[in-house]
């Protein structure tokens, strides 16, 4: 079989082109570039899959201790999985109960993580004695851990998860939970590090819809009862006529 370079798929693209993305931050973290280039980047493609209760114990229950620390924490701070990966021991604030992140694709991505009561352990365990260098250290030349995507498949497959769970569910399922109790889109849009309103609109559950519904049928309920009233009101009329 010949092998056609034209016949290259949209997600082999993607692929390559959040490689040439991510080769941008190790540059600098390398020291090659003195500091990232701008890079236009369309708004994220919206994910409707969320890492429900369920399917976190699943995936947890296959996932080595790195995966299963990386999902938890996606999972209670919203952060991507490549702030996850690039964040640093002398960051991290356990007696405010949040870890600041310096770096990102966006002005708005530098932000504080929240803290959550089951990651305090998560990161005493991570960081031991250690009080600066990366939280996921590897063997990597930057020095830090640069992707579980081979780990979360394999997890995935002996889960039994369908493919369109992704790690990303769980950043995704955070914005949806943090909008549901907060109600406070501004609030929302901060905490993901979003730069636009549009993007953090598709974690708002349209309440103004069943509020709307309510009063509609509050509406329909009277004015039935007004046209029964009409109704009995013209019959008495008749019969007295």
């Amino acid at each position: 079989m010949i092998f056609d370079p034209l016949r290259r798929t949209a997600a082999y693209v993607t692929k390559r082109a959040v490689r040439c993305l991510a080769s941008f931050h190790l540059a600098v973290d390398w020291k090659i570039m003195p500091y990232c280039p701008k890079v236009h980047l369309e708004p994220e493609n919206e994910r409707e899959e969320l890492m429900t209760p369920e399917r976190e114990a699943l995936l947890l229950k296959h996932a080595g201790r790195t995966l299963g620390d990386v999902i938890i924490m996606v999972q209670d701070t919203g952060a991507r999985p490549e702030e996850i990966f690039r964040i640093r021991i002398e960051n991290i604030h356990l007696g405010e109960y949040h870890i600041f992140n310096p770096h990102g694709k966006t002005k708005n991505s530098k932000r504080y993580f929240p803290i959550s009561d089951r990651m305090v352990e998560l990161i005493q365990r991570r960081c031991g004695d250690r009080k600066e260098g990366w939280l996921f250290p590897s063997d990597a030349k930057c020095g830090h851990l640069t992707t579980v995507a081979k780990m979360f498949r394999i997890a995935r497959r002996k889960a039994g998860l369908p493919n369109t769970v992704v790690l990303y569910s769980a950043r995704h399922t955070f914005g949806t939970d943090l909008q549901d109790q907060s109600k406070n889109l501004a609030v929302t849009m901060k905490a993901m590090g979003h730069s636009s309103p549009k993007t953090t609109m598709r974690y708002q559950h349209p309440e103004y819809v069943d509020v709307a519904r309510e009063a509609i049928n509050r509406r329909n309920a009277a004015n039935a009862v007004g046209q029964v009233l009409v109704k009995r009101s013209s019959e008495g009329l008749r019969k007295s006529a």
